[in-house]
């Protein structure tokens, strides 16, 4: 079964905001992409835990990227939707990522299970 989830997705990690106080938040960018991809996964059933997964990013240009960050928003946005029960390593002890290449017309992000 595949996943695809249209769009690119932003670093959760690398886009926050820090404020004066100490205070941090997700970007703009990550909070709209968040929300997109929430309604995108609706419908979509749990993973079982100890499936392997293959990820596969497919960026919108030949602007370099960190695969583990982008992953990284997905295993989040995925566990705030039930899709799996937490991010841990006894839950998805297996992880492929892999860059797709540039689709200018159709930037995604495939998880295939």
């Amino acid at each position: 079964m595949i996943i695809t989830l249209l769009g690119n997705v932003p670093s959760k990690k690398n886009s926050r905001i820090n404020t004066r106080n100490g205070m941090s938040f997700p970007s703009s960018k990550y909070t709209a992409w968040h929300k997109d991809a929430v309604l995108q996964l609706r419908g979509v059933k749990p993973i079982a835990k100890g499936t392997a997964l293959i990820f596969t990013y497919y960026s919108d240009s030949l602007r370099s990227g960190d695969l583990s960050n982008k992953w990284q928003s997905i295993e989040d946005t995925f566990t705030d939707c039930g899709i799996i029960e937490d991010d841990n390593w006894f839950i998805l002890p297996d992880i492929h990522m892999k860059f797709g290449g540039v689709d200018r017309k159709n930037p995604r992000a495939e998880i295939e299970y």
